[in-house]
């Protein structure tokens, strides 16, 4: 039988674990990997250092992959979303730059960051936020591209006009409406149909 929470005290509360990791993120986004202090981490969730073991034994690194692999499920979500859009390959493609311009910078400079510190973390923590990452945001994109592809109704190899069209995306300035995402999906259906 399973114990509840507060049953069992060895259970992580789930909040000081997102505060943690809240935290966390900040710092990742405001100074990169290297910038973290973990001091600085506890003393923003009101708690102190050695709490962060318990809630995250292997300290800074299984911190920043839970991180990673949190906004690579959360980005997930938003594109999933955007993909089971009915009314066709345009619409698919204007609900995804809008679920991809959606992140505010702050969103799109963390992402860079996450990307950035694969580099300095382990084969194990690169591994699973990366795979992650192609699995549940690229794998996606690449089948509706492929699909695409096979229907002729773009034309190139679909890894690399996920490329182009995630980079498309991310410029949008959402703040303008909707015209800049259809300008956007427009420009790259200009480039990527059959001539």
């Amino acid at each position: 039988m399973t114990k509840s929470p507060v049953e069992d005290p060895m259970a992580v509360p789930t909040d000081t674990r997102s505060e943690i990791m809240d935290a966390f993120a900040g710092q990742l986004a405001a100074g990169g990997y290297t910038g973290i202090s973990l001091v600085g981490v506890a003393r923003s969730v009101g708690i102190r250092k050695p709490s962060i073991y318990h809630h995250f034994p292997g300290g800074k690194e299984e911190l920043y992959k839970e991180v990673a692999l949190r906004f690579t499920a959360r980005l997930s979500t938003r594109i999933e979303t955007a993909l089971a859009a009915t009314g066709g390959f345009e619409r698919q493609l204007g609900e995804l730059v809008a679920a991809v311009a959606d992140q505010d910078a702050r969103s799109i400079s963390f992402e860079q960051r996450v990307y950035d510190t694969l580099e300095l973390v382990s084969e194990e923590s690169r591994s699973a936020v990366s795979g992650q990452y192609v699995s549940a945001v690229l794998d996606p994109v690449v089948d509706v591209f492929a699909r695409a592809v096979g229907r002729g109704e773009i034309a190139g190899e679909p890894w690399f006009l996920t490329n182009a069209f995630f980079h498309l995306a991310r410029a949008v300035d959402r703040s303008g409406g909707d015209e800049a995402a259809v300008a956007v999906v427009r420009l790259f259906l200009d480039g990527a149909r059959p001539h």
